[in-house]
């Protein structure tokens, strides 16, 4: 399992990917989820499943606008 300072560093990453490659995704990026939780464990299960949407999103867009 990744630590939260590792999907955070993911998600800049794949943030920056779409931003550079295809701009007009970045409406649909949102801010990383804030958790109010004192549980780490949801609050990585939260960055896990935010980058898992991003990586998603990219995934789909590029295979159908030449990309990835």
């Amino acid at each position: 399992m990744k630590t939260k300072i590792e999907l955070e560093q993911d998600i800049i990453s794949i943030t920056a990917k779409i931003q550079k490659e295809f701009p007009e995704l970045s409406k649909h990026i949102i801010e990383i989820p804030v958790n109010d939780s004192e549980d780490d464990e949801i609050d990585i299960k939260n960055l896990e499943d935010y980058y898992d949407s991003l990586d998603e999103i990219l995934s789909k867009y590029a295979k159908t606008h030449g990309g990835v």
